[in-house]
């Protein structure tokens, strides 16, 4: 039978129909949170932003940085993160989550974008469990340490 018959037999019938759709492409596109500072933080989303080891991380900043996570709809009004630094003067982001950074650049992380020093971590929910990871960003945080 085919496929498209298939489906009218069912809808006749009664049935709800269900199709699985692949997922679209990543969006490259950024929502970001209202704040100020000079640092971008770039979770894989909002809720994770909202975690107590996120606030630990805006206080060891010195309390001034602004949240962002990706736009999943990808809607052309938000920006990327390029046109971010650029709008928003950023000059650090710290990007959490590895594969993120490597969607974004298509690769290798530059060291500098614009005029900001792009710095890596793994994932918001790895640093609040793993000691020698949550060392290692305080390091990079602290310029003891690059990329």
């Amino acid at each position: 039978m085919i496929e498209s018959q298939r489906r009218a037999y069912l809808e006749v019938l009664g049935f709800d129909i269900w199709l699985a759709r692949s997922p679209g492409p990543e969006s490259d596109r950024l929502l970001i949170q209202p704040g100020e500072g000079d640092t971008l933080l770039v979770s894989a989303s909002a809720e994770l932003t909202t975690s107590p080891f996120a606030s630990d991380v805006v206080r060891a900043l010195g309390g001034k940085a602004v949240w962002a996570w990706p736009d999943p709809e990808g809607l052309p009004d938000n920006p990327t993160l390029e046109e971010a630094i650029g709008q928003f003067l950023f000059t650090r982001i710290i990007l959490f989550g590895v594969e993120k950074g490597n969607r974004w650049f298509k690769g290798e992380v530059p060291l500098v974008v614009g005029s900001a020093r792009i710095l890596v971590s793994v994932s918001l929910e790895t640093l609040a469990v793993d000691g020698p990871a949550k060392r290692a960003l305080w390091n990079q945080i602290s310029g003891k340490s690059h990329n």
